[in-house]
């Protein structure tokens, strides 16, 4: 188990180190190109809807209500004060990667 977090923070670095050079990945222009659709086609809508799943209102919610679930349902105090540590963990470590990072958004994004 401690071999692979070593194993993915060297990755996370080397990415992180990478992006931070500026330059275009080859990684990035795949997947722009591979994903690159019209504004009136259904694979815009549904990227589009996908996108709002990762805002801060719908994890919130969602978060609220799988700790009502273990909560009330379950009562597996445990479980809720893990999800929660996950939960906040996740956004203060976003936070960290995106100030650290300091990475702009793409130009022709369009979503």
């Amino acid at each position: 188990m401690i071999k692979y977090f070593w194993i993915a923070l060297v990755a996370i670095h080397y990415l992180m180190h990478e992006v931070q050079r500026e330059v275009a990945l080859a990684f990035d222009t795949y997947i722009t190109e591979l994903f690159s659709v019209g504004e009136n086609t259904f694979s815009f809508t549904f990227f589009k809807s996908i996108t709002y799943l990762g805002k801060s209102k719908f994890i919130g919610f969602g978060s609220i209500l799988c700790v009502l679930y273990l909560w009330i349902m379950k009562k597996d105090y445990w479980n809720m004060a893990v999800f929660s540590i996950g939960i906040a963990g996740g956004d203060v470590l976003n936070g960290w990667i995106k100030n650290h990072v300091k990475r702009v958004r793409p130009e022709n994004q369009s979503i």
